[in-house]
């Protein structure tokens, strides 16, 4: 079996170069810690990786939480294999029992793993940490920004719970820690992780597919596509856009939201009141997003809190423009003024001016939209992504 060599390895220099390691000698499992198959943007990311490393001839395997009792009984994915930890759902407890049958999953398997890979840094990613001397199983944890420092393991609020310190101190004994934007790699350092314990290594996308044209319609279309919940500041963009309108009442505008989640009621509501429904359209789940970002003028990330959205990489690979706040991993991928704009989180004010400013403006949509596509080919190609990945799983 391969194993990882010593940490003391340059590895932001190794990760730029082409991945050597003969993929096809790999086995890696992946480790789900949330609802799996899931509609968030961590989940879907490890599915287009496990894919994409499949397509390699890596042997990949999924193991996950079972969350639901029911609808959560496939045993696999595409021809990936993926099997379910059963827990009880009641609280403590069922964590305790999960955390011990994943210890038990990884001992029982011990040998048979080059690597694996955990999305979502919580319990799973503490508990591979315990049993690592154990296991001889090298890990590697994505941390995707929010979820694991806003309330989670590396809140530095929480940081003195008992529970807290004993998952940061489980785990202090994970090889790599991959974060997914510069921001977060500051924030790992701020928690106490070494610089050569970190891999920064972005979200990947299939960049083979030729951008739409611009829509031919004469209503200008401007669009989010995500979860719809408050962190998320749909309701923002809904104010935000109900204020352009009375900056600008000539304009012929509308809004498409793709997506579900637990805050929906009350955005119809917010729509009702601000008596918009006429130009916004609750699309829910949309599975062919290509054609989703092709229908826009103009796409919105209004979130209060992110990693790397997957949905603003695909819609600049879509060569649209984005608006997006000024947070986590929207500052990698936005140049303000050349792949989109930036505005603060919460202002509804500032981004009814820039709603203005580019429907007045659209010959510089296409502008801005050229540039961010240009950005996700040249640094985030899945092709990319996996020769970097398939390097830390080989250890080089």
């Amino acid at each position: 079996m391969m194993a990882l060599e010593s940490r003391d390895t340059d590895l932001a220099e190794d990760a730029n170069e082409k991945s050597t390691v003969d993929a096809a000698e790999l086995s890696v499992l992946f480790v789900i810690d949330s609802r799996f198959p899931g509609l968030g943007g961590a989940e879907t990311q490890a599915v287009k990786l496990a894919q994409a490393l499949k397509a390699r001839g890596v042997s990949v395997q999924y193991i996950a939480p079972r969350v639901l009792t029911e609808g959560f009984d496939q045993t696999s994915l595409d021809g990936i294999p993926i099997t379910y930890i059963d827990y009880p759902h009641i609280k403590l407890v069922g964590s305790v029992v999960m955390m011990f049958r994943f210890g038990a999953f990884l001992l029982k398997h011990r040998g048979q793993y080059d690597c694996m890979h955990v999305h979502v840094t919580r319990l799973l990613a503490a508990t591979a940490g315990i049993v690592r001397p154990y296991t001889d199983i090298p890990i590697i944890t994505k941390i995707s920004g929010f979820f694991e420092f806003e309330g989670g393991v590396l809140d530095q609020r929480k940081r003195l719970y008992p529970l807290n310190m004993l998952l940061r101190l489980a785990m202090r004994k994970i090889d790599y820690v991959q974060t997914i934007s510069d921001e977060t790699r500051l924030k790992l350092l701020d928690a106490g992780f070494r610089e050569d314990q970190i891999a920064l290594i972005p979200n990947g996308i299939d960049t083979s597919a030729q951008p739409s044209a611009m829509p031919e319609s004469d209503i200008f279309t401007i669009g989010y596509c995500g979860r719809l919940r408050e962190v998320k500041g749909v309701h923002v963009l809904l104010d935000g856009f109900a204020k352009s309108l009375t900056k600008q009442p000539d304009m012929k505008v509308r809004v498409i939201l793709a997506g579900s989640g637990i805050a929906e009621p009350q955005l119809r509501e917010q729509v009702k009141n601000l008596g918009i429904a006429d130009q916004v359209e609750f699309r829910g789940v949309v599975e062919d997003t290509a054609s989703f970002y092709a229908e826009l003028d103009l796409y919105v990330q209004p979130s209060f809190a992110e990693g790397l959205p997957n949905s603003v990489i695909e819609a600049m690979h879509s060569a649209r423009a984005v608006l997006a706040t000024d947070i986590g991993g929207n500052q990698d991928l936005i140049n303000d003024g050349v792949s989109g704009h930036l505005f603060p989180a919460g202002d509804s004010d500032s981004l009814s001016e820039l709603i203005v400013k580019c429907y007045e403006n659209q010959s510089d949509n296409v502008r801005m939209g050229r540039n961010g596509r240009q950005l996700i080919e040249a640094e985030y190609g899945m092709e990319g992504v996996i020769d970097r990945l398939v390097g830390v799983y080989g250890g080089q």
